[in-house]
């Protein structure tokens, strides 16, 4: 489900699109549940806003956040620029430029390294993962 922000959060296609994606296997009950979930979560990490009328919210990621969403990028296999636009920073609502200066506000905060030349982008998650096997 993608909702631009401002647009209206209906509880109804999430519920019925749970519902496909687990072919029957939760009960009524159990599907309300986590349609609820879904919605604190959504709400606690800022894509929500309103207390009756939940809408789309425009998130606004920190440099924590960016540096962990471009870790999971590099884990499920983006490397160099694409790292920059991988699904888990476009979550956040981040344009290539916001990740781009929210990454280097990581490296400043120690939370990763980075350097920039041209197009060629290089980010070692070392201080993230210091197992050594982020190299």
């Amino acid at each position: 489900m993608h909702l631009r922000p401002g647009e209206e959060y209906r509880k109804d296609p999430v519920k019925e699109s749970i519902r496909q994606a687990v072919q029957g296997r939760l009960s009524e009950a159990t599907l309300e549940k986590v349609v609820r979930n879904v919605s604190s979560s959504w709400a606690q990490s800022g894509h929500l806003e309103g207390r009756t009328f939940k809408r789309r919210a425009r998130v606004t990621p920190t440099p924590g956040a960016i540096a962990f969403a471009l870790y999971l990028g590099w884990i499920s296999g983006f490397r160099g620029e694409e790292l920059l636009d991988s699904p888990w920073t476009r979550v956040l609502d981040s344009s290539v430029t916001q990740t781009t200066e929210l990454a280097l506000a990581a490296k400043r905060i120690g939370l990763l390294d980075i350097r920039i030349a041209d197009r060629v982008v290089e980010i070692s998650f070392r201080r993230l993962d210091p197992s050594g096997n982020v190299e």
